[in-house]
């Protein structure tokens, strides 16, 4: 299996509800150089296929039990007479309620309620199997951030020395409700020029996050021209169709170079 196959296994089991946490580690274990576990296709697929049937099952339970409170909620509506003689003995105790005759006067009698009562449980129920089955994230996005040296936004160089390395921080976060294979292209250019830039990168960083994870990665660089020169950092995102593709994050540091 290669690591195309491997991260579309990730988000199918994530997709389904499964625990993919060892499968990213293995993952980004072979991102680092390594190799995938002999057993990662079938582990994938053995926890998306649990995290399947609890979810049907987790899903028919939630149903049944509203089902079952909608119907107890008709039922209640429906023999609220007795119901109501019964709370009024067992409160005051004076003897045996009885039907009137006519029509009643009330809308705690009157039948054309009953209706509205089984279309207000309608909707409450349509309302709650929606908010079980909604998106888990309304508004997705990815991040990308520089850290100075000490790992931390601040205390950036502004003036190095040519050739000399230079050491910070690259941070990511996904948010996008899914696994994400991130990759992070830093680049060395001069004046002009809008993100993504033609240039080829001195340095590709990568790293599948899960929803909700960030990372954060040192990295080190040479300035090998003199003048003002600026780095460029490029959040790319492969897909599971194999598409890489620009995000639209970048940031930037300008340097003088001497």
């Amino acid at each position: 299996m290669d690591l195309l196959e491997a991260y579309r296994a990730i988000v199918d089991a994530a997709r389904a509800g499964a625990d993919v946490r060892p499968l990213a580690e293995m993952f980004n274990k072979a991102l680092a150089g390594g190799s995938l576990e002999p057993g990662f296709g079938e582990l994938a697929a053995r926890l998306a296929a649990e995290a399947r049937w609890e979810s049907l099952v987790s899903t028919a339970l939630a149903l049944a039990a509203l089902a079952a409170a909608a119907a107890g909620l008709l039922l209640l509506y429906r023999r609220r007479r007795e119901v109501i003689g019964f709370l009024w003995l067992l409160v005051w105790r004076r003897g045996l309620l009885k039907h009137g005759g006519g029509r009643p006067r009330t809308l705690l009698f009157d039948e054309e309620v009953s209706a509205v009562a089984a279309a207000v449980v309608v909707v409450g129920v349509a309302l709650a199997v929606a908010l079980l089955l909604r998106p888990a994230v309304a508004e997705p996005f990815s991040a990308l951030g520089l850290l100075g040296p000490e790992g931390r936004i601040g205390g950036y160089p502004t003036n190095i020395s040519a050739g000399v390395p230079v050491r910070l921080f690259i941070y990511v976060h996904n948010h996008e409700g899914e696994p994400r294979w991130y990759v992070v292209y830093i680049k060395i250019a001069g004046a002009g020029g809008e993100p993504p830039l033609p240039s080829p990168p001195v340095l590709r960083i990568e790293r599948l996050l899960l929803h909700n994870e960030s990372w954060v990665q040192p990295f080190s660089v040479s300035f090998n021209s003199t003048g003002r020169q600026r780095l460029v950092a490029e959040l790319w995102a492969v897909y599971p169709n194999g598409t890489l593709a620009y995000t639209g994050r970048f940031v930037q540091l300008w340097v003088n170079v001497k």
